[in-house]
């Protein structure tokens, strides 16, 4: 018997890195589908996800790692991101109008094109994120985040509908070019 547990053993040890994963594949594919479906997701681990293109209108994601998730041209109007971690994500595209952004992070973003109309702000970090061409009409934003650093802001338009220059280079979103 125990000759045979020998080769059962080492046999099994091998398997369960891939059982794991399958698992956790499983386990993320079921979250992705029931945030599509309800639209609420709270503290959910989806780093890496691609929603490119996903109509999440009004979700729920307080709280929720999307770091260097996929979510170009999605849709996410009067959705709640609060104290979300989209740290390297995608946002080229997206739509953000309305969106709560309170505490988020949003550190080397890409939010090329982005719609943030009428968005809330108050201390996000977007320490280099790339701006560049996105709309930040009616953006609310409060002073805490002057620790955000180098943000490309390329042809964006500000807060008070005032268009930034079109030299491309890193700007301090903390300058007097983004106040209210």
């Amino acid at each position: 018997m125990i000759p045979l547990l020998r080769l059962i053993i080492p046999g099994a040890i091998a398997l369960t890195p891939s059982l794991i994963s399958e698992g956790n594949d499983f386990i993320r594919e079921h979250t992705i589908q029931q945030l599509q479906e309800t639209r609420k997701c709270l503290n959910c681990h989806l780093s890496g996800v691609n929603l490119s293109g996903a109509n999440l209108e009004g979700a729920d994601l307080r709280s929720t790692n999307l770091q260097k998730a996929n979510l170009k041209n999605a849709n996410l109007r009067y959705a709640n991101l609060e104290w979300v971690d989209l740290r390297e994500a995608n946002l080229q595209g997206a739509d953000l109008t309305g969106a709560s952004l309170k505490s988020t992070l949003l550190v080397d973003a890409d939010l090329q094109g982005s719609n943030l109309e009428g968005s809330k702000l108050d201390r996000a970090d977007f320490r280099n994120a790339n701006l560049s061409r996105a709309n930040l009409v009616k953006a609310s934003r409060s002073d805490d985040i002057q620790n955000s650093r180098s943000v490309t802001l390329c042809e964006t338009i500000l807060p008070n509908g005032v268009t930034s220059g079109r030299n491309c280079q890193q700007l301090d979103i903390g300058s007097s070019t983004l106040s209210k």
